[in-house]
């Protein structure tokens, strides 16, 4: 408890640090046209939660990441992704966007739920791949392009209590990843995978024909497996339904766009009633996972598709207000528009500590029900927009 005590006090200072300059950023650029319905800066929805926002034990045989049959080990690894903009042809048409073409990334078609996050003020994000249920049937041994992490992913890792696969970050006094991971204690346990560094030589390796920095390639299985056989970590399952209780009197969501604050950052998920499934698009180019550093070609890629989408709202600040320094508030409440089955779902987040999970709750105030399968969470700050409409 003193650790986080200890390390809550340094989050704040950072802010604190930040807030005088934060008034003189210049405002982002939104670039969504404001059509179907529109959710940006909203009040707090004050949804009071009907049961605490706790870790749920692991249901025998099902997955706590997915809800599909599983019979595992609870070990989930968290790995920050690069998302860089990238150009590729699609439809006869030249798409500039964040993580298509030769800067899409790998291995993240067998993650069981995509993070992404404010990486740049000014609208630029990061990805993170959650990996559990494939990892005990051996995938996957190739994961890239492995980039740096944030104040914001640290406090991932504690909720999620994984291993975590990173490439360095910040490291001044009051933005110090490596201090923070010692408060958290997270640094003891054996879990925590910079890969900047010169250990496990085996695990990593740099992608020929690809730039660096973005280019560094992790095998997780590997990984994962230097972990100490006496590291537990605690469950934190979602709840699943067979059946989604969010069908009348929830608005038809078809088409789910995000705006970020920068032009090539925009997104967009598009349901198909036929998969259950929503797909995401970078620009107007699918989002691709290839399957490996070692086979990045069009045939075998994946386009990312999801059975649960989360605009997770929380704010963000910037230590001594550099742009590329965000911290995350993401320990707290607010709201979360959410996206299930082709409805949509006005929501709303807790966590309560660094310690404790982020539990999702429905209008109603019940802890949401998630349909079996993949999960997006966008940590995505109040004023950026996003818009969404029925069926075209």
């Amino acid at each position: 408890m003193k650790k986080t005590i200890s390390m809550l006090m340094i989050v704040v200072l950072a802010i604190a640090i930040a807030a005088p300059a934060l008034s003189e950023a210049k405002s982002n650029t939104y670039t969504l046209p404001l059509e179907g319905t529109v959710l940006q800066s909203q009040d707090d929805r004050k949804i009071t939660n009907a049961t605490p926002a706790e870790r749920h034990s692991i249901i025998a045989g099902e997955s706590p990441t997915t809800g599909l049959a599983w019979s595992g080990i609870y070990l989930p690894m968290l790995v920050q992704i690069s998302n860089p903009s990238g150009t590729v042809k699609y439809n006869g048409a030249t798409v500039t966007a964040a993580g298509v073409g030769n800067r899409a990334p790998w291995g993240g078609q067998f993650a069981d739920v995509m993070y992404e996050g404010i990486l740049y003020r000014s609208g630029q994000t990061r990805i993170s791949f959650l990996f559990s249920d494939s990892l005990d049937e051996g995938n996957p041994t190739s994961v890239g392009p492995v980039r740096s992490a944030r104040i914001g992913h640290v406090l991932l890792r504690e909720e999620w209590q994984s291993g975590f696969i990173y490439a360095g970050g910040p490291h001044r006094e009051e933005n110090n990843i490596a201090a923070m991971f010692d408060e958290l204690g997270a640094s003891d346990k054996g879990v925590l995978f910079n890969l900047l560094t010169n250990k496990w030589p085996d695990y990593r390796t740099r992608v020929k024909g690809l730039k660096s920095p973005d280019n560094l390639d992790a095998n997780v299985v590997g990984l994962r497996n230097q972990i100490p056989t006496n590291y537990a970590a605690s469950a934190r399952a979602f709840l699943f339904s067979d059946t989604s209780p969010y069908t009348d009197g929830y608005d038809i969501a078809y088409n789910i766009n995000l705006d970020w604050g920068h032009a090539d950052y925009v997104s967009h998920f598009v349901y198909d009633e036929n998969e259950n499934l929503y797909f995401r698009y970078s620009g107007d180019a699918p989002y691709i996972s290839y399957a490996s550093a070692n086979d990045r070609t069009d045939a075998n890629a994946t386009q990312m598709s999801f059975s649960n989408v989360i605009i997770q709202r929380v704010t963000y600040d910037y230590t001594n207000n550099n742009k590329i320094m965000p911290v995350m508030n993401s320990v707290g409440k607010g709201n979360a528009d959410i996206f299930i089955g082709g409805r949509y779902i006005p929501g709303y987040w807790v966590r309560d500590a660094i310690e404790d999970p982020t539990v999702f709750y429905d209008d109603k105030g019940n802890e949401l029900q998630f349909t079996r399968g993949k999960t997006f969470i966008a940590d995505f700050p109040p004023e950026s927009l996003c818009t969404f409409s029925g069926m075209e």
